[in-house]
């Protein structure tokens, strides 16, 4: 994220080196200021033993760096000096910090350092996605750091929390905005902080968001945290996928459609006009605007000047100040950003119209009494071992509203339990029969896959069920779960890292 949403919370502050810093001792107070916000741990370090200990500049740049490293107790006890706890940056700071402390007491830190990755943990119970935290990590920086032309200083740190209130502790972001913009991950004090997977009823792209957040943070390096909340919202959506094959429903829908869509009926955002973040835009849907629009602006301009001109502009950045955003786009394509903008509109209403497409391949949905209903009581049938009446209640929501992978993975599952594989099989559907990701689906895809003697498709389908919902039992137990009448489990996966996933995803089930 952008530091400027944090000029809402009382630790915006923090971010700048402070004003007494700039009084006292301004080049050194802002080479260490600089080392810190470029996420240069160790220069940091080197500078910090070479300032004058008893200098508040330098006491608060000392607690800046430990909460940029996790050391939240080590900040809270620096900024509790009276003469830091009297400032307005020191109190701000020293409030994060306080905030931080408490919510990672009993955390648990797993660091692979060969990797070059620090995790740290609030729930002991989600140990088992580390390896996979960390495989993405290390290829998800490996592509930021080829595309941005820079590198990002190891460890990487990542902090897996288990819910909002712990995000919003740890962050500075505001519970009710992150609430408001389903805000799951936040790129902010040298870390990601995001909300494990098994926190959500279906899980999120996990995958993907810990790519964009790793991509905040080589853009806030390559830049010293000068890019424009466009171009860092714009990058980070860019590098989401990038680091991987592309998978089903990647862009979908196109940026560039609802960027067209939004522009013609007035309810565009604005690249220029996104305030101090995404994440505190009004609602859901502004939110979801503004990113389709950023994504679909910045792929214009990377389409119209290539590759070496993003490079060329995060240098320019770099070198320049805060307020030179324009000035570097000028300098970098001859253009500034309002005539940029006007040139991407021009394109986006050039494109043909995106053709409306019928998912279910021209059938009309049944209409239905109460699909909600008839879900929630098929999934108190199937809670209680009741399969076949399960079955029955979900066939009537699937039929009227056929494209929704959540109850085909439903329906089928209740017709496995019930002995009646082949109807499971045509229950489910195939990729052409849903419009978005689901775990639990592509879990029983994969089982259904696996028993067909597909191996490779089945293993695809794992991996993408995991890539959204790793911690629920169907997806973590390669599509299958524990007998609803009290039988015998079935067999725990013999790949290690998806046994270890299975039996963590047993011992805290899923209502």
């Amino acid at each position: 994220m952008k530091r400027g949403w944090l000029a809402l919370v009382s630790v915006l502050a923090a971010l700048a080196p402070a004003a007494v810093a700039r009084a006292e001792v301004p080049s050194r107070a802002q080479a260490i200021a600089d080392a810190i916000t470029e996420l240069d741990v160790k220069r940091a370090q080197e500078l910090l033993e070479k300032a004058d200990s008893a200098s508040p500049t330098i006491a608060f740049e000392r607690a800046r760096l430990a909460i940029y490293v996790g050391d939240c107790d080590k900040a809270q006890a620096v900024l509790a000096s009276a003469e830091l706890s009297s400032t307005p940056e020191g109190s701000g700071l020293g409030e994060l910090a306080k905030s931080c402390a408490r919510a990672t007491a009993a955390s648990v830190v797993v660091e692979d350092a060969e990797a070059g990755v620090w995790i740290r943990l609030q729930d002991e119970a989600d140990r088992a996605l580390v390896p996979l935290l960390v495989d993405v990590a290390t290829r998800a920086r490996s592509q930021v750091e080829a595309d941005l032309g820079t590198d990002l200083p190891r460890p990487l740190r990542i902090d897996l929390v288990r819910d909002l209130f712990t995000l919003s502790a740890i962050s500075g972001l505001p519970v009710n905005a992150a609430e408001t913009t389903g805000t799951v991950a936040v790129a902010r004090w040298g870390r990601v902080t995001m909300i494990s997977p098994r926190a959500t009823q279906l899980g999120y792209p996990w995958q993907d968001t810990l790519a964009h957040e790793i991509a905040h943070l080589g853009l806030t390096r390559a830049t010293r945290d000068h890019a424009p909340l466009w171009l860092q919202e714009g990058m980070a959506k860019r590098e989401e996928t990038r680091w991987r094959a592309p998978r089903p429903f990647d862009a979908v829908p196109p940026a560039d459609a609802v960027s067209r869509a939004a522009l013609e009926s007035g309810r565009s955002v604005g690249v220029d006009k996104l305030g101090p973040s995404i994440a505190m835009l009004p609602t859901p849907e502004a939110a979801a605007t503004a990113f389709s629009e950023v994504t679909s602006f910045v792929a214009f301009l990377a389409r119209e000047n290539g590759d070496p001109m993003l490079k060329l502009l995060f240098r320019d950045l770099k070198a320049g100040s805060v307020d030179d955003a324009g000035a570097a786009l000028r300098s970098a394509t001859g253009y500034d950003l309002g005539q940029w903008i006007a040139r991407w509109q021009m394109a986006l209403r050039a494109l043909p119209p995106e053709p409306v497409t019928d998912p279910h391949g021209g059938k009309r949905a049944k209409r239905i009494d109460d699909p909600a209903r008839r879900t929630r009581l098929g999934d108190l049938l199937f809670q209680a071992g009741y399969a076949r009446p399960a079955a029955l209640q979900y066939e009537p929501s699937v039929k009227g509203l056929p494209n929704e992978a959540a109850l085909r993975a439903r329906w089928s599952r209740a017709l496995c339990d019930a002995g009646r594989t082949a109807e499971a099989i045509s229950a489910l559907g195939g990729i052409a029969d849903v419009r978005s990701v689901h775990g639990g689906w592509h879990a029983l895809t994969g089982r259904f896959r696996a028993e067909a003697g597909d191996r490779a498709a089945a293993e695809e389908a794992f991996v993408l069920g995991i890539a959204v919902d790793p911690l629920s039992e169907e997806v973590a137990c390669e599509g299958r779960w524990k007998p609803r009448d009290g039988g015998k489990a079935p067999e725990l996966p013999v790949d290690a890292r998806r046994r270890a996933l299975c039996e963590a995803a047993r011992a805290i089930p899923r209502d």
